[in-house]
């Protein structure tokens, strides 16, 4: 699907193919260009500047049972196409913001992690260095990799100076702990899970 967009450098018009549905299944790279986000980027015929051309499309990984949609700021999920054949009881089922949170969400669920202890992981490290992040950005900390003891977070710094903040697998596995005990069920619908669903959550549970 193509669309005619204007690079913002030098007022050049070009044509920019979408993929409105990622399947994975039927067409295995589309994950790979997913994750590297080239499947956003382009390059100006006419300026040669890398461009992002964030656009909303879904996610779907049939044999994972992941479906993600992405709303960039500017749309609405009218402007989403229509989604796959999906089961609310059985799929993973999210939306996101940014194609940063598409890619994150992506790598959670490929290596079998929960999203939300992974946003509870962030909002306490956000909370305890409030000196080095923003705590207002939702993109200020990004699962990059893991690793079999630690977590590697690409990090926004408030100072510009951006960095990898390793976390020990451990405080993984107690926010993990900390959502049992709470008793915070998982999604069953598509939703934001972020860290303004997790603090809604604990405000609710408090509440009650």
């Amino acid at each position: 699907m193509e669309e005619l967009v204007t690079c913002p450098k030098c007022g050049n018009e070009f044509s920019f193919e979408r993929i409105p549905v990622i399947d994975v299944k039927k067409h295995p790279v589309l994950k790979q260009q997913a994750l590297d986000l080239s499947l956003f980027r382009v390059k100006c015929g006419e300026c040669g500047a890398d461009l992002m051309f964030p656009y909303p499309c879904v996610y779907h990984d049939p044999d994972k049972k992941i479906m993600i949609r992405l709303i960039p700021d500017q749309f609405t999920v009218y402007d989403l196409p229509a989604a796959p054949v999906h089961n609310e009881d059985e799929d993973t089922l999210r939306d996101v913001r940014s194609i940063h949170s598409l890619r994150e969400k992506i790598l959670i669920f490929d290596r079998g992690m929960d999203d939300r202890a992974i946003e509870l992981l962030k909002i306490l490290t956000v909370q305890q260095n409030p000196e080095r992040f923003d705590a207002h950005d939702p993109d200020v900390l990004l699962l990059a990799d893991t690793s079999e003891d630690a977590l590697s977070f690409f990090a926004l710094a408030k100072d510009g100076n951006d960095f990898i903040l390793k976390t020990p697998l451990g405080l993984y596995e107690q926010m993990l702990g900390e959502l049992d005990q709470l008793a915070i069920d998982r999604p069953s619908c598509f939703q934001f899970v972020d860290n303004e669903w997790i603090l809604e959550q604990f405000r609710k549970k408090q509440q009650s």
